[in-house]
């Protein structure tokens, strides 16, 4: 028996994962983001989104007939309202779903705080060479235990082309029952790309340490989806959204100087079209809180999100050829608005639909805005989307090797 248990045993067979740290339960706890960078904001509800681990996955190669994967689940008391959360699996022996016992998080001002129990996955396989798959709980945080098979395991690679998604709890789909739902998850499915999630819920924020995290990976393309958050959580006026953009972007370029970057608008959401933020809780869902400024000039509404981050880039595609924008209404539509369950988030059927309206849209970016390197490693890669593996220099993100 194979018995995996360490974090660098784990770490190397996780993808879209940038570390663990010790957890509740004697395992790690897997997260999205660097310490350097979770210790740069504070809010609870970051903290939750980014321990779920969105697109979050294990790999691994095994002549072994079984595998078993211990882990505890964490979600906040009262929020999900069900006993279990699906986890996918697939091997040489097929797709399987397993319903996981969802653990509680004591609050969501301490949601690593856990009490639940260890619960076991066991993956059956042909013992090929396949690799086995473990897609982990997007919604609800995960401490892996351990993992372990009775044959030797290997760390796999993935050498499909590496999709990087930065976006809010729509892209995030931490409130729908399966990941398989979820529209980038759909959309990299139907694609054959790997995806490394940076959507959290409620903060697609354009926050600085996210950009700086994300130009450390060697994406094929980058897409980043802003608007819904900034007016939902009221953070921004037209004075701070337009230099944060250019700022993320500048981010960006410093390492991924040619890498195609895709920026996606707000979807359509009634509430916010017209009206600016913040979103607060309606019977039945979310509402535009009514507002009692007197002069509110500045105060972003999605229309304006939309044209703001269109004239950024059109600005800059002067001197940047890889990047490009796309409305969001191209995904979910005026039409579509009937399936925003609350009023804000795309249900199971929105969220299906805006996956298969993107697999087209993302597959002609990445083929638009190809730019050609004048190396190429042996990979086939044009390397221009891996310049910022070894970081930058300053001492933040030099140490975040440990990226899948």
């Amino acid at each position: 028996m194979t018995v995996v248990a360490s974090a660098t045993g784990i770490l190397p067979l996780l993808h879209g994962a940038a570390e663990l740290e010790p957890g509740s339960f004697g395992g790690w706890r897997v997260h999205r983001l660097p310490a350097w960078a979770r210790a740069q904001h504070d809010s609870p509800l970051f903290r939750a989104a980014e321990l779920a681990p969105m697109a979050v996955r294990l790999r691994l190669t095994t002549p072994a007939r079984r595998v078993r994967v211990r882990l505890v689940t964490s979600g906040i008391a009262g929020a999900t309202g069900v006993p279990s959360t699906p986890v996918r699996s697939s091997s040489g022996s097929g797709e399987h779903e397993h319903a996981v016992p969802l653990g509680v998080a004591v609050s969501a001002e301490a949601p690593a705080d856990i009490r639940g129990g260890v619960a076991t996955i066991e993956i059956e396989h042909d013992g090929s060479d396949t690799p086995v798959e473990l897609h982990l709980p997007h919604g609800v945080g995960v401490e892996l235990v351990s993992v372990s098979a009775d044959g030797p395991l290997t760390a796999a690679p993935d050498h499909r082309p590496l999709w990087v998604h930065y976006g809010s709890s729509i892209s995030h789909g931490a409130y729908l029952a399966s990941d398989a739902d979820a529209w980038p998850i759909r959309a990299a499915r139907a694609l054959d790309w790997q995806l490394h999630s940076l959507a959290f819920a409620g903060n697609a924020q354009l926050d600085g340490f996210v950009a700086r995290h994300l130009r450390t990976l060697p994406a094929d393309l980058v897409t980043l989806k802003v608007g819904i958050n900034l007016v939902n959580a009221d953070s921004m006026r037209e004075r701070a959204v337009r230099p944060a953009l250019h700022s993320f972007l500048d981010t960006v370029r410093e390492a991924m100087p040619t890498t195609p970057v895709l920026m996606i608008t707000a979807v359509s959401c009634p509430i916010h079209e017209e009206t600016p933020g913040p979103v607060v809780p309606r019977a039945g869902g979310f509402g535009a809180a009514e507002r009692r400024v007197e002069d509110d000039a500045g105060a972003l509404t999605l229309r304006r999100t939309r044209e703001i981050v269109e004239d950024v880039v059109a600005g800059r595609r002067r001197t940047d050829p890889a990047l490009d924008v796309i409305d969001g209404r191209r995904l979910l539509g005026e039409d579509d608005v009937a399936t925003l369950y609350d009023r804000l988030h795309p249900d199971r059927a929105g969220s299906r639909l805006m996956a298969d309206r993107a697999v087209p849209l993302l597959r002609a970016a990445r083929q638009r805005l190809a730019v050609p390197s004048p190396t190429v490693d042996g990979t086939g890669r044009d390397g221009a989307g891996a310049a910022g593996d070894g970081g930058d220099g300053d001492g933040d993100d030099g140490g975040d090797g440990a990226s899948r």
